[in-house]
């Protein structure tokens, strides 16, 4: 019998698979954004580095009949300043103070709009607000419509975008906790 997925911390015997999950979800986003693949590290990355990320920060992962079918990661940063490109950027973080910052977030092509992206990025806006932060923070591409207004429904908001990737890339964070 088939069941939903169930979303649950990574382990690093899940890097394989998440690291396939992320190559070809980053493609849709590619091609929905309009920037060559070989803009986004997360195209070269490898499964060891994906096994580190696993170890070092808080990756959540959506299972569904023993097949990993969404993963996203939340890292705390006490400085959030490091995200800093902009004289706007750095009014906004100097005062938002200790933070998240999700990455990796993908949702295999079978999966999206089922709902399943929303459980994951709420999952982790709740463990953000759980540790009392204030602000959560992600970069994607501000040409991409879907996951511009995916993100504006979650309560984030564009900060800034910069260009330094070869692309626009937007500064986004949530502050409504």
């Amino acid at each position: 019998m088939k069941t939903g997925p169930v979303i649950r911390i990574a382990t690093v015997n899940d890097a394989a698979e998440v690291s396939r999950l992320l190559k070809s979800a980053m493609l849709t986003y590619c091609t929905d954004s309009g920037i060559s693949s070989s803009m986004l590290e997360a195209m070269t990355e490898s499964v060891e580095s994906v096994a580190d990320r696993i170890i070092r920060q808080t990756c959540l992962v959506a299972e569904s009949d023993g097949k990993i079918v969404g993963s996203i990661c939340l890292k705390r940063v006490e400085n959030p300043i490091i995200y800093n490109f902009s004289d706007k950027t750095l009014s906004f973080l100097e005062k938002a103070g200790p933070s998240y910052y999700i990455s990796r977030f993908a949702v295999i092509q079978n999966y999206r709009k089922t709902g399943l992206g929303i459980d994951l990025i709420t999952k982790a806006l709740d463990m953000a607000r759980e540790d009392g932060t204030k602000c959560v923070l992600l970069h994607s591409a501000a040409t991409n419509k879907n996951m511009v207004e995916f993100y504006g429904k979650r309560g984030f908001e564009l900060i800034d975008s910069e260009n330094s990737r070869g692309y626009k890339r937007g500064l986004f964070a949530n502050t409504s906790f």
